[in-house]
């Protein structure tokens, strides 16, 4: 199934190719992440042009903090979905070294206490 919108918020040059494969033509790549060059991406181009994608970039926390909070609150979000693992406090260390190191797939990790 191809996407409207997919938002590239992890920073990791396969995640833009990835996410450029999952939008339907005509549809919206949104930048969150942040590469750790911090200044260049490799873009598909041709694939970009031919499925006319376009590119919105968003500078993180800039004033919607509470509104994404009060989103999830009230339910009119699932971020249950994005918790890709979930680690017992005593390895919170492992925790963020996965995170960190975007080991095993990880896109979010909880730490149980």
């Amino acid at each position: 199934m191809l996407l409207d919108v997919v938002f590239e918020c992890c920073g990791q040059q396969d995640a833009v190719f990835q996410a450029v494969d999952l939008l339907k033509p005509g549809g919206k790549l949104v930048f969150i992440g942040i590469p750790p060059e911090l200044d260049n991406w490799l873009l598909p181009v041709d694939k970009l042009r031919r499925k006319e994608i376009c590119i919105q970039n968003v500078r993180r926390q800039n004033h919607c903090t509470q509104k994404a909070l009060d989103m999830i609150d009230n339910k009119e979000i699932n971020v249950d979905e994005m918790v890709t693992h979930r680690l017992a406090f005593e390895d919170t260390k492992e925790a963020f070294e996965l995170v960190a190191e975007y080991k095993d797939g990880v896109m979010k990790a909880m730490i149980e206490v």
